[in-house]
């Protein structure tokens, strides 16, 4: 027995390329747009049927204004031969000119239409010899023969143009039934059709409400999945963040720590062997006899001096690596002292106040070591004449600012630490403070460290 052949793979096909939404958005155009058609179709049909009622009332109205004026010329006429009284003439003029003006206002209506055009023309033949004949009347009244306005040719032509009348009459209103009865079946069709589209719509309404919960659901899916990964991501990040955080101040703290114990150690022994020497040094000077002091004077002098230079670069050696003013008398003296020694070319101006409250001793070492990268960076790099620096309290913050007139730098640009300021933000950041660098090519810079003084401030 064969093996079955496995299941052919699926091939692409056009549908799976097929968006249901863009589909249903142009269903819903179409419906919208068959709907707004339709019911243009049905407001014509109606305006249709409406003109059409209108124009019959107007054309009854019309073909009364030919009969009556006729009826009351008559009148007129025969009243005028009984009496002789020209009163009577007003109404046959006025007559007369109805007559006209309806009939010019038919045919002006009717003039599309052939079958109504001939029977107009006829109708106007027979109301002018109508009016021929009253013309007469009135001119021959005299006559014995003229009995009456009414006999002979008049009645004939008066007969006529009442069945003609009739005639039109009734063919106008058939006309208008059809054409009325035509736009209540354009008028039906349309609304059917309506209706045919409010279900059509109704319908789709219900799949894109169906569609839009399903997709309502999947987004919803997928924020939830995505809310998990952020907070999953971002609980990483802190976690990384606070490891490297507490990495990077315990190597700072160890810095300092081992700074603290080279320069103690440099100060307790190599500053007493150094001492030890130059007092050896002198008290060899002086208990030598002069004969033979005389000729090695040269070297005790200059083996003195090395000794003092020797002291002067521990003391400073030492200073840099712990300030020994700053445990002694506090964060204000010590970057006075340090100011005056590390100037240099610059002018530097200093805002320190003289009441400053004791400080914590990390707290005083990290805004004395944010001073002292800030105005080796000004020396560096800078190429800045004056410098100022501040210290105070701002509201709950002790604020250290230090500015200069250099020659800045895009800080929007400018990677953290190559120059030291990333070890600046991070010994702020040590304190929930806040480090801000500001600077602009041509327009200095400015360093600001703001540290709370709830952890700030010696209890």
């Amino acid at each position: 027995m064969s093996p079955t052949p496995p299941p052919a793979a699926p091939t692409p096909s056009a549908s799976q390329g097929f968006s249901w939404p863009l589909a249903m958005l142009l269903a819903g155009c179409g419906l919208i747009l068959s709907l707004l058609v339709s019911v243009y179709w049905q407001a014509a049909s109606s305006r249709e049927a409406l003109d059409d009622l209108q124009a019959r009332s107007r054309h009854e109205d019309l073909l009364d204004a030919v009969y009556l004026p006729l009826l009351e010329a008559e009148s007129s006429v025969r009243g005028y031969l009984l009496n002789h009284n020209p009163v009577y003439l007003g109404p046959y003029q006025e007559s007369a000119q109805q007559a006209r003006k309806a009939l010019g206002a038919l045919r002006s209506d009717l003039a599309d239409q052939p079958a109504f055009r001939q029977r107009l023309l006829r109708l106007t033949d027979l109301v002018e010899r109508k009016r021929a004949v009253l013309e007469e009347a009135l001119v021959h009244g005299t006559r014995p023969e003229v009995h009456s306005a009414s006999g002979g040719p008049g009645k004939q032509a008066m007969e006529e143009i009442r069945v003609l009348v009739g005639e039109l009459r009734d063919d106008l209103a058939s006309a208008h039934d059809r054409r009325v009865l035509d736009s209540f079946a354009s008028f039906s069709r349309s609304r059917m059709m309506n209706i045919a589209l409010c279900v059509a719509a109704l319908g789709l309404l219900l799949v894109l409400f169906v569609s839009m919960r399903k997709q309502e659901r999947m987004r919803r899916q997928l924020d939830e999945i995505l809310q998990r990964e952020k907070a999953e991501l971002e609980s990483e990040v802190a976690q990384r963040t606070a490891e490297l955080s507490a990495l990077a101040s315990y190597l700072t703290n160890t810095r300092e720590a081992e700074q603290a114990r080279l320069a103690r150690e440099l100060h307790d022994e190599l500053g007493a062997l150094l001492t030890a020497a130059k007092l050896d040094t002198g008290w060899i000077a002086r208990k030598l006899p002069p004969e033979v002091k005389a000729p090695l004077q040269d070297r005790f002098d200059r083996l003195q001096d090395t000794l003092n230079q020797g002291i002067a670069i521990k003391r400073r050696v030492v200073t840099d690596l712990r300030p020994p003013l700053l445990g002694e008398l506090g964060l204000v003296d010590a970057l006075n002292t340090y100011l005056d020694n590390n100037a240099g070319d610059l002018q530097i101006e200093t805002e320190l106040p003289a009441d400053l409250p004791e400080l914590r001793a990390p707290v005083a070492l990290a805004l004395f070591r944010i001073a002292q990268e800030a105005l080796n960076n000004v020396h560096k790099h800078a190429h800045a004449h004056k410098v100022t620096l501040s210290l105070s309290i701002d509201g709950d913050d002790v604020v250290l600012r230090i500015e200069d007139d250099g020659r800045g730098f895009d800080a929007s640009t400018r990677k953290f630490g190559s120059h030291g300021l990333a070890g600046m933000r991070h010994r702020v950041q040590m304190f929930a403070g806040r480090f801000t660098l500001r600077s602009a090519a041509g327009r200095g810079t400015v360093v600001e460290a703001r540290v709370p003084t709830r952890a700030a401030l010696a209890a």
